[in-house]
């Protein structure tokens, strides 16, 4: 997982549960799911996208204001 957060960007990997899902994983890593967005292969993907063995994903978060 690739981490892009203010601060910077932190690498960290991680081994999943088979038919564990995006949604599952940030709640465990203790990810608020409405302040990021989630890429695989450069293509946003829902909370309910499910992790494979080899996924690299990069979570964003999401800067709003007016």
């Amino acid at each position: 997982m690739v981490r892009d957060d203010l601060s910077g960007e932190t690498v960290e990997s991680f081994e999943v549960d088979e038919g564990l899902n995006v949604g599952e994983f940030l709640d465990e890593q203790g990810i608020e799911r409405q302040e990021v967005l989630v890429s695989r292969d450069g293509k946003i993907i829902s909370e309910t996208a499910e992790l494979e063995e080899e996924d690299e994903i990069n979570v964003f978060d999401v800067i709003a204001g007016g």
